[in-house]
């Protein structure tokens, strides 16, 4: 069933043609992705389709009674007061149940005194998640979701394509992040130019079909484009041989120049975008001696984030720093940087090692009132290779004249990589270098950083970045840090492998058993024992899930009319949604035993 189309579609700011002509289908367990560059226009539309702005021109028709839920990129900036709130706004459509936020709660890890802190007391990863929570709650029929991974950590970001993956509902969801649409898309919507380009992809390697698939349409334009001019060229040629020459055949010359005349002219191909045309160079050429050395570093706030962290990076080398958030990711950089010290060990530096960070905060740490050339100059270099620098990332011209505030988020991060660059620095610590970038800029960013041949510190939550750059990992989680000497995509391979026979499961509990001391014995049977029931809380919640939509399915069959022709097939409905009322009773009754039995 469709749930929303629309057809030549126009948005104008101004004299600015945002897009125009555009036109699209929504249908039931469409699991759409909208890419494009920063400023296409993504936003723009999606606020379009859930009716918050009328359109210039065009049609857009919803299915009626079919509602949807929509989460704004800058939801987070300008949500309800407290969690309660945010969930009350979702009890209050009549769709969801006191349990269902109980277990949303649960599953987004929130806790139940987290209902009454007001949200500014969260991080942007937690204000995500609970406004995330919300629209989930909400049970709506189709959702929009603009950026619902931005500020997720890597554990609440696989969850979230899993859910996805596996929910029947329709999304659409503007997203710079390549795994998530790689895992969950069916199609992929890209607009650019004031254009929307569709794609029909598989979940699973569905970015990598989009990417084949749209240079093979841009490759079929060129060559459609290069054999029509070729003809046009050809039959000007023939009518301007019979005019030169005087042809008295007045008849022929003015029919080929009315058929000429009456030819279409194919579209030159799309101009691509400009690619950051740079490179990071090191000092001096990457050898195989140490980078750094840590012996026992151990950091703690109001918890231990990690300790006894003992490990030597060689130089060249590309570690991926990864971990949930809140986890102690950034703190280990700055340690490694030499920004922070560690509360117990020490750290050693390779002989003559010049160091840079690329910051989190990079907006805050570019010079306040400073032009673009300015801020770069400052790293040490003249005016004139500053704007070279600038110049090369797509920021040249009267870019370089101005003040650092007057750019956007994205264009702030390339000059950070231009100041970068200037400091020629044989090791880099970068932390989360591909936020605001759109997915132009990050595969251009990840091909700077592939050529790179220092040493590399790398924290992020872009998996793309970290499987391409990732040669060893620093997974930090629950108060300890482990330094994996495998590349990220075999660890990410690791964490998804399924989990061991119940005869190999015992035999590894009996040996760990065997080796664990008395008094760590009992912790440790404690954490298996909530581990239990959590999963038996989260079981049941699927359970209760699969049967409500079941229910549904049952329940929409009694809505056509050609049924009532066929009594027979009357009954076996009835008796089916009663045996579904009674199973979900019963699926109910186990996961409020679940749930008691976890608190």
């Amino acid at each position: 069933m469709e749930l929303a189309r629309f057809t030549a579609l126009e948005r104008h700011y101004g004299a600015k043609d945002v897009f125009a002509g555009i036109s699209g289908v929504i249908r039931d367990g469409d699991r759409i992705g909208l890419v494009g560059p920063n400023g296409a226009g993504k936003s723009s539309l999606v606020r379009l389709l859930v009716g918050l702005d009328e359109p210039d021109g065009g049609t857009i028709v919803r299915a009626r009674d079919r509602p949807l839920a929509y989460l704004a990129q800058d939801a987070a900036d300008s949500g309800p007061q407290t969690l309660r709130a945010a969930f009350d706004d979702a009890l209050a459509s009549g769709r969801a149940q006191e349990w269902e936020m109980r277990a949303t709660l649960n599953r987004f890890d929130f806790a139940e005194v987290d209902l009454e802190r007001p949200l500014s007391q969260f991080s942007g990863g937690q204000r995500t998640r609970a406004l995330l929570a919300r629209t989930l709650l909400e049970q709506p029929d189709w959702l929009v979701l603009d950026e619902p991974t931005n500020h997720l950590d890597l554990d609440t970001v696989r969850w979230f394509e899993n859910f996805v993956r596996r929910d029947p509902r329709a999304f659409l969801i503007v997203s710079h992040d390549r795994y998530f649409l790689e895992t969950v898309a069916t199609e992929i919507w890209e607009l650019d130019h004031g254009e929307l380009q569709t794609y029909d992809v598989q979940p699973g390697r569905a970015y990598t079909m989009y990417v084949e698939e749209r240079t093979a349409r841009r490759e079929q334009q060129r060559r459609d484009y290069e054999t029509a001019t070729t003809e046009r060229k050809r039959q000007r040629a023939v009518i301007d041989e019979l005019r030169t020459h005087g042809s008295h055949n007045y008849s022929a010359v003015w029919s080929r120049e009315k058929a000429f005349a009456r030819v279409d002219a194919v579209d030159a191909p799309r101009a691509e975008r400009r690619k950051i045309a740079v490179a990071l160079t090191a000092a001096r050429r990457a050898t195989g001696g140490p980078a750094i050395e840590v012996k026992g570093i151990t950091k703690a706030y109001d918890h231990p984030l990690f300790s006894d962290v003992t490990a030597t990076f060689t130089r060249g080398r590309r570690v991926a720093i990864v971990g949930p958030n809140g986890s102690g990711k950034s703190t280990f950089l700055r340690i490694l940087g030499g920004e922070l010290a560690p509360d117990r060990g020490s750290i050693r530096y390779g002989t003559g090692l010049r160091t840079a960070s690329y910051a989190q905060s990079s907006v805050d740490d570019l010079p306040a009132g400073a032009t673009a050339a300015e801020a770069v100059m400052r790293m040490g270099v003249t005016g004139e290779e500053a704007r070279g620098l600038l110049g090369r990332l797509n920021l040249g011209g009267d870019a370089g004249d101005k003040p650092v505030e007057a750019f956007s988020g994205g264009e702030r991060r390339r000059i950070m990589l231009a100041r970068l660059m200037a400091q020629r620095a044989d090791c880099l610590f970068l932390d989360e270098p591909t936020n605001d970038l759109d997915i132009a800029s990050r595969e251009a960013l990840e091909d700077v950083l592939a050529d790179y041949g220092g040493a590399l510190f790398v924290v992020s939550h872009d998996r793309y970045l970290l499987k391409r750059l990732g040669e060893r990992v620093v997974a930090i989680r629950d108060g300890q840090a482990e330094v994996i000497d495998a590349d990220y995509e075999m660890y990410e391979r690791r964490l998804h492998e399924p989990p061991p026979a119940p005869k190999e499961r015992a035999a590894r509990q009996a040996t760990a058993e065997q080796k664990t001391a008395p008094g760590r014995r009992v912790a440790h049977e404690t954490k298996l024992d909530t581990g239990r029931r959590k999963r038996a809380v989260a079981d049941a919640e699927n359970r209760v899930a699969q049967l409500d939509a079941e229910r549904t399915v049952l329940e929409a069959q009694f809505t056509a009319s050609e049924l009532y022709d066929d009594p027979q097939r009357v009954v076996e409905l009835q008796h089916a949604l009663e045996r579904n009322r009674a199973e979900s009773a019963a699926a109910m009754e186990g996961w409020e035993r679940a749930a008691a039995a976890l608190e």
